[in-house]
Formats: C-alpha cells, sequence, structure tokens
C-alpha cells in the first residue's frame, strides 16, 4: 500500500512536469516511477531495521575486523560496503570524505582520532581497490606520522615490510640477473643530522669514502629493522626510519585501522561506505537545511550519491588525480600533465625463481634499471621473497599504443629483463606453481601537476582538495603519497577544531542550527586558506623536485645512447607533414623499427670487455660517482620544509643534509626526552601508559595517546626554564591566548633533573597538574643558540607554541627574568 501511494504521487506530480515541458509521459515513464519507488521503499525499511538494533552493526564490524585480521586483506569489509545504506534519506555528518585510498582512509582514523565523526565514500570494493601494489615508498616524515598518531599501523608496516638489505639498493645493468654495471646502497637505515641523502656506489672506490658514522650504523642495525633501537639515535635526524611496503598492503592496514577507529567515535560514530559512487556535491543554502540535519554553518553541502543524500559542512575529495568533484567545480591545474606515457606491468614469480633472483644478495633491490634490447624499463621489487613485482615501459603515443602490450609480449619482455630464458620458466596456465604470472597491464600517464585551488566552492569555499586530487608527481623520490598522508596530517586538526569549536557555541548560544557568526565564517576561511598555502607550497616544492629526479633517470639512458627526447622529436616529424600524408599504419610500423634499431646496440651491454658495453659502463658509474643518478632520500624535503612562506627550498643540492632548526613553520625537531609528569587538567592520564622516553616531534600526539583515547586536537605551550619567574610563565600564556583562538597543553621542559624534579614535587604538594619533560642531553639550548643572535640563550625564557600537527606557530624568547618586567622580545 505504501508503494502504491507514493507511485500515484509521484505519477501525478510526474504528468504536472512532463506537461509543463512539453514532454511526454509515457509506459517507460511509468516503469521508471514504479522502480524508483519500490528501491526507495526498500533502503527505507533496511535503514529503520539497522536504527532498531544498532547492536548488529557492531556484530558486523567485529566480524570483518577479525576477517580482516585473519587474511592478508583481501576478504576486508567495510562498515559500509556489504551492509544496508544508512539510516536516513538526508542523513547528516559534519565531514565527508570522498576516496577510499590511503589519503582518505588515513583522514577518516585522525578525525576518529579527535572524535569527530565523518563518512568515507568509495566507489570501488576493497578486493578491487586493493589488488595493485602502485606506491610503495614511505618517507622519513609519513613514518614518524604513523609512530605517533597511528602507532598500530606503524608497528605492522615495519613488520610487514621486506628486511632492509633487500630494498635499500638500486642495480644498473643489463637484465636483473645479467650483467650489473652498478649498485647504489641507500642510507635508509637512519640519517645522521647533517648527512646528505646520497646513496653509495658499491662498485667504484667511492664506496670507501662513506663517513665512519654511516659505517658503524651499517654494522650496528644490520640485522635490525626497528630505528627505536638504534645505538646512535642521539646523532639521527629523526626517531623512525623510511620504509618499503606496497600501497595495496599499507592501504588495507590504513583500512584496518579506520575500521577500528569508527566505532570509537562518540555518537555519531564514523562510516566507511564501499561500492558507493558520489554523483555530484552541490552548496544548499540554510533555509533548505531540514531541522535534523544539525547544522552550524550558514551554507551547508549536500552530496549525492548513488544511494542516498549526505548534508555535511566540509567535504575532502581524495579521491585521485582524475577526481569528478574537482572538476565538476571548476578544479583546474597547473603543470605539465603528460611528461612520459607507461605500461605499468603488475608480475608474480613463483618460488623456484624467487628463489634463483635472491640466490646473489647483490643483485636484490628495490629498483632495477634495466637496458635490453627487449626492454628499457624500471623493475620495482616489492617483495621478492614474495615474488611481487612491477615493471614500468614507456611508450609513445600515438605510434606506440597500449593494446600492442599484449600478455605474451609483456611476458617476453619481462623474462628478458629479469635475465631468464624462457626455456627455463614453467608456462603450464594449469600449474599452480607457474613460475611467472602476469596479473595485469594498465597504461597510465606521467605528470607534474598541482591544482591551482585547493579549497573549492562558489559559496561555502570547503570542498578541500587533498592527495592526488590536489597534485601529481612522477614517481621518482616516492613523494605522491607521501604528501597525500601528509596534506591530511595538516588538514584534521583544523577541521577538529573548527567542528568543535562551533558545536561549542551553538551549546553555549541554545540554537539549533547555529547563528552564522561572522567570526566563526572567517576564522574557517582562514584555517582552510592557510591549509592551502602551506600544503600548496610544498606540492609546489616536491612536483618540482619529482620532475628533476625523473630527469636523472633519463641522464642515464643518455648514457646509455639512449635519449628520450629522440621518440618525441620523431613523432612530431610523423605528425607534421609530408609524413603525416602517410596511412598511421605504415607510420606505426616505421616507428617501431626506429625504436629497435636504437636500441639493438644494447645487446653489447651483457658483454663484459666489449668496447661498447664497457663505454656505457663506464658512462654510467661516472654519472653515480659525482652523486647522479636516482637518489632515495631527501632529508630536507622530507623533514626539513616549513610553512613559513619565506623559508623555501632551493633546488641546489637536492639531496643536502637536514639540520634542526627551532623556528616559525618548521616541525619541531628530533630531541630526546625524558617524560616526568604527564598529568593535565583536561586528561589525568595515567603516566605509565606514556613511554618514558619520547622525542620532542609531535610530542602531543605522544602524550594524549588518541588511538586509545579519542579526545580533541590542542596546541602546546613548550615553555623552557619556566622556573625562572612565575610572572613570565603568565605573560606567555597570555601570549599564547591571544595568538591561539584553541585550547593549549601547557609543557615544561627543563634541561636541570633537580629543578625538573622538584618542580613535579611542587605540583604533586598543590595538587596542580602539569607536563614536565627533561631535555637528556641538553641538546634544546644548542638547538635555540641557532636561532635569534640578539637572544642570551642562557638567560632568557623561551615560549613555543606548537600546532597539533607538529610544527611551530610562533615563538617568542623573554629575555628578562625579572618579575616586575612587563616587556619581552619576540
Amino acid at each position: 500500500m505504501v508503494v502504491l501511494a507514493k507511485l500515484s504521487s509521484s505519477i501525478s506530480s510526474t504528468k504536472t512536469k512532463c506537461r509543463r515541458r512539453s514532454r511526454p509521459f509515457d509506459d517507460h515513464v511509468v516503469r521508471v516511477l514504479l522502480s524508483s519507488c519500490c528501491h526507495r521503499w526498500w533502503r527505507t525499511t533496511s535503514r529503520k531495521r539497522i536504527i532498531a538494533d544498532k547492536s548488529s552493526f557492531c556484530r558486523r564490524y567485529y566480524m570483518s575486523s577479525a576477517l580482516a585480521s585473519s587474511t592478508d586483506g583481501s576478504n576486508i569489509t567495510t562498515t559500509g560496503g556489504a551492509s544496508p545504506p544508512p539510516p536516513s534519506l538526508s542523513s547528516y555528518s559534519p565531514v565527508v570524505i570522498i576516496g577510499g585510498g590511503p589519503t582518505g582512509l588515513f583522514l577518516s582514523s585522525l578525525l576518529s582520532q579527535y572524535n569527530v565523526p565523518s563518512i568515507l565514500l568509495e566507489k570501488r570494493l576493497p578486493q578491487d581497490i586493493h589488488l595493485h601494489p602502485q606506491a610503495h615508498y614511505i618517507n622519513l616524515r609519513s613514518m614518524e606520522i604513523l609512530r605517533h598518531c597511528l602507532p598500530r599501523v606503524y608497528d605492522k608496516v615495519l613488520d610487514q615490510s621486506p628486511p632492509i638489505q633487500d630494498w635499500e639498493g638500486f642495480t644498473f645493468g643489463s637484465s636483473v640477473l645479467g650483467r650489473q654495471i652498478a649498485r647504489v646502497i641507500h642510507p635508509v637505515r637512519g640519517i645522521d643530522v647533517g648527512q646528505d641523502g646520497n646513496g653509495i656506489l658499491s662498485s667504484s672506490s667511492s664506496a670507501n669514502k662513506t663517513s665512519h658514522a654511516y659505517k658503524r650504523r651499517i654494522q650496528d642495525d644490520v640485522n635490525a629493522d626497528h630505528i627505536d633501537n638504534h645505538p646512535n639515535i642521539l646523532a639521527a635526524c629523526s626517531v623512525t626510519r623510511p620504509s618499503h611496503l606496497a600501497q595495496n598492503q599499507f592501504a588495507s592496514l590504513l583500512l584496518q585501522e579506520a575500521q577500528h577507529m569508527s566505532c570509537r567515535v562518540v555518537h555519531p560514530s564514523a562510516e566507511l561506505s564501499h561500492g558507493e559512487t558520489v554523483q555530484y556535491v552541490t552548496e544548499q543554502p540554510q533555509s533548505h537545511q531540514p531541522k535534523s540535519s544539525n547544522s552550524i554553518i550558514a551554507t551547508q553541502l549536500m552530496v549525492q550519491t548513488n544511494q542516498r543524500k549526505i548534508l555535511t559542512n566540509f567535504v575532502v575529495v581524495a579521491e585521485g588525480c582524475h577526481s569528478q568533484t574537482r572538476s565538476q567545480h571548476g578544479g583546474s591545474w597547473v603543470g605539465n600533465p603528460i611528461l612520459q606515457h607507461l605500461i605499468n606491468v603488475h608480475f608474480r614469480t613463483g618460488l623456484q625463481l624467487s628463489q634463483r633472483l635472491m640466490q646473489d644478495k647483490d643483485r636484490v633491490g628495490m629498483l632495477h634499471f634495466v637496458f635490453h634490447k627487449d626492454v628499457v624499463g624500471a623493475f620495482v621489487c616489492h617483495d621478492v621473497q614474495k615474488g611481487e613485482w612491477v615493471l614500468q615501459i614507456p611508450y609513445f603515443a600515438p605510434f606506440q599504443d597500449a593494446s600492442d602490450f599484449t600478455v605474451s609480449r609483456v611476458k617476453e619482455m619481462v623474462l628478458a629483463g629479469l635475465g631468464v630464458d624462457g626455456k627455463d620458466v614453467r608456462n603450464d596456465p594449469h600449474d599452480d606453481d607457474d613460475d611467472l604470472e602476469i596479473l595485469s597491464i594498465k597504461p597510465w600517464t606521467m605528470g607534474a601537476t598541482v591544482a591551482k585551488e585547493y579549497i573549492l566552492g562558489k559559496t561555502s569555499n570547503r570542498i578541500i582538495l587533498a592527495g592526488d586530487a590536489a597534485h601529481a608527481f612522477p614517481p621518482a623520490g616516492g613523494f605522491g603519497m607521501n604528501t597525500g598522508l601528509q596534506d591530511v596530517h595538516n588538514l584534521a586538526w583544523r577541521l577538529a577544531c573548527l567542528i568543535q569549536q562551533q558545536q561549542q557555541q551553538q551549546q553555549q548560544d541554545g540554537t539549533q542550527n547555529g547563528s552564522g557568526d561572522e567570526s566563526q565564517s572567517y576564522l574557517i576561511k582562514e584555517m582552510l586558506q592557510e591549509y592551502e598555502s602551506e600544503r600548496r607550497s610544498v606540492a609546489t616544492q616536491n612536483a618540482a623536485l619529482s620532475v628533476r629526479n625523473y630527469n636523472r633517470t633519463l641522464d642515464i639512458a643518455k648514457a646509455c645512447y639512449l635519449n628520450a627526447d629522440h621518440p618525441s622529436v620523431l613523432c612530431k616529424v610523423m605528425m607534421s607533414p609530408p609524413m603525416s600524408l602517410i596511412p598511421m599504419s605504415v607510420r606505426q610500423q616505421m616507428f617501431g623499427t626506429a625504436v629497435k634499431a636504437a636500441m639493438m646496440p644494447l645487446v653489447n651491454l651483457q658483454y663484459e670487455g666489449n668496447f661498447y658495453g664497457d663505454t656505457i659502463a663506464r658512462n654510467v658509474q661516472r654519472i653515480l660517482s659525482s652523486g647522479g643518478g636516482l637518489p632515495l632520500i631527501f632529508p630536507r624535503y622530507e623533514i626539513g620544509f616549513s610553512y613559513d612562506p619565506t623559508k623555501k627550498l632551493h633546488d641546489a643540492d637536492d639531496t643536502a643534509g637536514y639540520h634542526p632548526k627551532i623556528a616559525i613553520g618548521y616541525r619541531l625537531p628530533h630531541l630526546e626526552v625524558e617524560c616526568l609528569s604527564t598529568m593535565t587538567h583536561d586528561n589525568n592520564n595515567d603516566q605509565d601508559n606514556v613511554a618514558r622516553t619520547l622525542t620532542l616531534t609531535d610530542i602531543e600526539s605522544q602524550l594524549k595517546q588518541r588511538w586509545n583515547s579519542p579526545s580533541a586536537p590542542r596546541y602546546c605551550l613548550l615553555l623552557y626554564k619556566p622556573f625562572l619567574s612565575q610572572n613570565m610563565r603568565d605573560m606567555a600564556e597570555a601570549w599564547a591566548q591571544d595568538l591561539c583562538p584553541f585550547s593549549f597543553d601547557i609543557v615544561e621542559l627543563y634541561s636541570n633533573r633537580l629543578q625538573a624534579m622538584e618542580k613535579c614535587r611542587s605540583d604533586l604538594q598543590k595538587n596542580h597538574p602539569s607536563i614536565v619533560l627533561l631535555d637528556i642531553r641538553h641538546q634544546f639550548l644548542d638547538l635555540l643558540s641557532r636561532g635569534d643572535d640578539d637572544v642570551d640563550v642562557n638567560r632568557s625564557f623561551h615560549a613555543l607554541l606548537v600546532r597539533p600537527d607538529g610544527h611551530i606557530a610562533n615563538l617568542r624568547a623573554f629575555k628578562s627574568p625579572d618579575p616586575c618586567s612587563k616587556e619581552g622580545h619576540s
């Protein structure tokens, strides 16, 4: 009866609309209306059952989590994918995340830690997302963030990553198992302060020129995969090290963590919905919002999917470089979207072939640059023990097409590049232990682009780009996924602060839909513009660096007498008259013949003693020994960048060493501190739950441990030598309150143990909560001395205002410890 009543109403209204628009009303329209009414009735009744039995949701979640933990991640289900749609046709969530890749999943977990509910929408199912490896390198800053914000994921990344000796090297040669002309070992076991990121050419005398500290690190850490136990940790520029894990495995870990954290959010819980496609996002004025939306902003956003409508305050677009939402709202790029066309081949080696590839440890590495007469490309070894590989093959459109790379042809190219005789490899499709399996062949276009605007929306300005939706880089250097993770680390605390502050204002005002206060709107605009300016600047730097890295790989090809400019010039000639008059099929054959002729001399590279091959080997070694080739570690770009627009990184030396600095915009440097007291006003943490020894980097995240107990983000007011004057302490707190519109915790840092212990005893007697840290190695004062020269660091009282993402928002040094003094020095 309900369906018939709704159908009758729909037919009546549709007839009126068709008559006004002069459109026919026939049987097809009636069938569409009937199908729509039935579908809506089914969804409404299904959602009512979910509301009536919320415990079933928790049971489904824990069952899916148990299933995920018992498999390799391919059978993971989400809270929103297999379950019926959410309760209401017009549901509400403060934040909607479009895209379920690493960037979107990481943002979901961070928001859940801040106790902010969100809805993540991903059109693909988990088993379809987590098939192809894609990115694989997690750099220093990303590993720091994982360690301090998602320690469960961090531990699993270290556990599941291959041993360091399997991926610290890059090789260059005629094939993986053939003649090797060079091998470079990169310092991925840990970087000291001031140490550059250049690798060591193991086949030349320059390998003996490595620093004593790096030699000691290699000897001490040869069997250790966890940098936290590093014997030379005090000289390190970071508390952790980079890692190597295929993106599909990494995304599975992030999905499990997002599922786990989604149920930790206080009502309403966060939601992860797979198989739900976003059709469009529109801006909706307050007058059109239903009262049940709990709106706190005058203009809301409405997300229309193939299943429902969702009202939200913020939409974060993290759906990749081909984002439909970005295009719908006029988002545009700057940069070069087409640097090179490539074929991405994902293949797996069987047990026997994998063992053969692992026999010689000097041939094992992360990247293998192969120059063979049948294939020129880069072999990416994700895990040699599991046999997970990817081959990147360049091709030149339109005279070469992706359809030319058939399974049989690609298999021949893979075997040639590995240096394996096809006769020795089993090729029985019915054999479960096939030595070589082509899993996928996908074309893709490499570009270097950055979005002109990160904040979209004509009236709301709250459609936010992050990850690949905001930038696309060449893979050289591994900055793509890492920049996306750091985007949302910069964004999550901003959204949480804005949403929670608005909710508090709403409760104080006693209004349901918010007052739309101009100061709140201004704060939202300011915070999001700050996100755009900070992250877009970093993305622009990383894009330029990635292009330079790509050009470094082309320099190696030129050393092999393969100039990438020549095919491009040939393509232009063939597209111009009179060559353009020749049929395309003929021109494609001519182009293929020219490419084969250019690659044919590479047959000499596999023979030692051959003049041509030896000349190529000397050319490549000369470039690598002088610091050329593709580096893997970029200390300044990974942990030494600043959000201060006046402190741009220069491209004079991309691999230059990192020197810690305490200044506005920089991340608070790694400094080993001992935690003596962790009591705070709002969160009486059990001191036993906090590690005794911490790093000053991301100190607030380590103290709060939101992965166990979600709470709002807070700034950190770090006071150094606060015992000098109570008046100075009060001045520092008032200074921070004037600068920071959000809550902050006071953290006291001492270099003298007796003074620190005396402070703890005094606080216990007065029942005054505080956080007290001890600078174990007395390094903080040395870092301060590298700052402003006009400040007497031995007498000054220092105050640092640190953001929730670990970057320094502001700092001040009060020169005089005199309680009567009211003036300070900025």
